[in-house]
This record gives C-alpha cells, sequence and structure tokens, in this order.
C-alpha cells in the first residue's frame, strides 16, 4: 500500500493585504510541489522537517490516533524561505497523506486550520484560487477555471521568516478602500473569460505587488514592471512576504516566446533577480494517489 498526496507550492500570492483589520490574501498555487508518501514497504519518518513533524503530530491528535503505523518520507520541489508556500505545501501533504492512511479524507478547511495552528498559511489546500484569511484561516472566496499563466519566477535574495514578518508588518495606513478595488478586480476577471480574464489577473497582482512595496520591499520592481510589459507581459506578481517576483505570460503564449522573454529579463535584470525557472499558475488543493 502507497499513499501519494501532492500539494502545490505558489509564486507568492495574486494579492495580499488586510482589509477591514483581516490579513488576507489571494492564492497563487503553481506547478511545483510537495509530494508525502505514507508506505507499508519502508518504516520511519523520513524529510519531514520541523514544521512538516509538528503537522504530523497535530493531524494524529486530531483524528485521534496515537501513532502512524506506516512509514512516511516526504519530498519537496519547494524553496524554502521565498515566499512560495513550502511549509504549507508541506503539511498538506503530510496532513492529508497520515488521515488518508487511516481512510479519512481531511478537507481544505480542515488542512487550513492544521496549518495555521504551527503558522500562517497561503491557503493552497483550497481548490482553485482562494480568498482566505492567512491568519486565520477563514475562507471568503474561491475561483475556479483558473488560466494556466506561464509564470517566470525570480529570486531577489535572501529568506524571510514567515512568523516573524507577520508579527512585525501592519497595516501602515487605511488601504482598504485599494484592497476592496483589487479583489473586485479579481471577481471581474473571474466573470469574464479568455484573454480579457487574464489581463485582469496581471492587473491585480501588479497592484498588489506594488502596494506591498512599503511593506516588503523589492529592487527595481517598477522598472521590472514596465519591462516585464514591454515584453507582452500581463504583470507582474511577488511574495508578499517572501523574496520571489513572478512574470505572468498569456496561457497561449508559445513556451519559446516565454523562454526567450524570460531569458531578456534575466540579462537585463541579473544584478538584482535570479532566474529560478517558469511554472503554470493552476488550481490549488492537494491531489492524492493510493496505489495497492
Amino acid at each position: 500500500m502507497e499513499i501519494i498526496a501532492k500539494a502545490p507550492a505558489s509564486c507568492g500570492e495574486l494579492v495580499e493585504g488586510v482589509l477591514d483589520g483581516t490579513p488576507f490574501l489571494v492564492t497563487a498555487p503553481i506547478s511545483m510541489y510537495a509530494v508525502a508518501t505514507v508506505s507499508d514497504q519502508f518504516t520511519g519518518v523520513h524529510g519531514l522537517g520541523e514544521k512538516a513533524e509538528e503537522a504530523l503530530r497535530r493531524t494524529l491528535a486530531y483524528i485521534g490516533k496515537d501513532s502512524l503505523p506506516f512509514g512516511i518520507r516526504l519530498d519537496s520541489q519547494i524553496p524554502q524561505g521565498k515566499g512560495m508556500a513550502s511549509s504549507s505545501a508541506d503539511i498538506a501533504a503530510v496532513s492529508y497523506a497520515a488521515a488518508r492512511a487511516f481512510g479519512l479524507e481531511l478537507t481544505a478547511r480542515e488542512i487550513m486550520d492544521i496549518a495555521i495552528s504551527i503558522e500562517p498559511s497561503d491557503g493552497i489546500a483550497f481548490a482553485g484560487l482562494s480568498h482566505v484569511s492567512h491568519t486565520t484561516g477563514e475562507l471568503f472566496g474561491q475561483y475556479a477555471n483558473v488560466p494556466l499563466l506561464a509564470v517566470s519566477i525570480f529570486d531577489v535574495g535572501g529568506t524571510v521568516d514567515t512568523i516573524a514578518y507577520y508579527q512585525s508588518k501592519g497595516n501602515r495606513g487605511n488601504q482598504d478602500a485599494a484592497y476592496r478595488q483589487l479583489l473586485d478586480t479579481v471577481g471581474q476577471a473571474f466573470r469574464a473569460e479568455g484573454h480579457r480574464q487574464e489581463i485582469l489577473l496581471g492587473q491585480a497582482a501588479t497592484v498588489s505587488a506594488r502596494l506591498n512595496q512599503e511593506h516588503l520591499e523589492k529592487p527595481q520592481l517598477e522598472a521590472f514592471i514596465r519591462s516585464a510589459q514591454s515584453k507582452g507581459g500581463l504583470g507582474v506578481l511577488v511574495a508578499h512576504s517572501g523574496t520571489v517576483v513572478g512574470a505572468l505570460w498569456a496561457s497561449d503564449l508559445k513556451a519559446s516566446d516565454v523562454e526567450r522573454r524570460t531569458q531578456e529579463l534575466a540579462a537585463e535584470f541579473g544584478a538584482d533577480y535570479s532566474y529560478m525557472q517558469t511554472a503554470r499558475l493552476i488550481s490549488g488543493g492537494v491531489v492524492c494517489e493510493i496505489r495497492s
């Protein structure tokens, strides 16, 4: 028996801020994964790390079990400390796989509750793109039919401690009107179709990235946005509590064109922006495979 649970990374957030005093975000899950495997073919705990091990303990306590009678292994493609939901993905994959080993299927909200009992969570356990509070776990809305935008991911360097960041971050001035407008733009995007939808998502991400500059500045961000847009990019999203920046490209743009334009950006901003890889925006949620 083998249970394989995959949870996606994120390239930061489509939107993040504070509205009516409550921190919130709109997720930006991408095609990179943390994979938890529970199996009766090996024993012990392998590769989990501190937060994932804590998630395993809390999951077992939540479902009323003393221990996991199987081996568990965690493998992740996701860099840590960059704002790419590495811990959230680890926690989601481990929690889901552990519960599934006992024949139980955790809901996204249950996974989110386990996650935020450990640290603020990106909400990637929810399907589609989700509008959630990353501090309380409350789900405000979900958006289905996610366009597969290409995301060229760059790193401005360093790492960010998520817990310390949110403890220090305040709502500097009342930006409620700006964030209501951003959420309205996201809502409009998911009522639109085709390229119009993708344009609106790019606009929302870019505005949120600019608003976040006063909280966690990304060097040369405005120049990077202008250059990406001049090359046909839809906009730029950022890890609001991390170090990655993503250039967004239309879903129907050829991979060769994405690569060429990405390399042009890398050459232009190499002093501040280190190219990591290109992924796709996808629906969030844990995917599980069971092998006999």
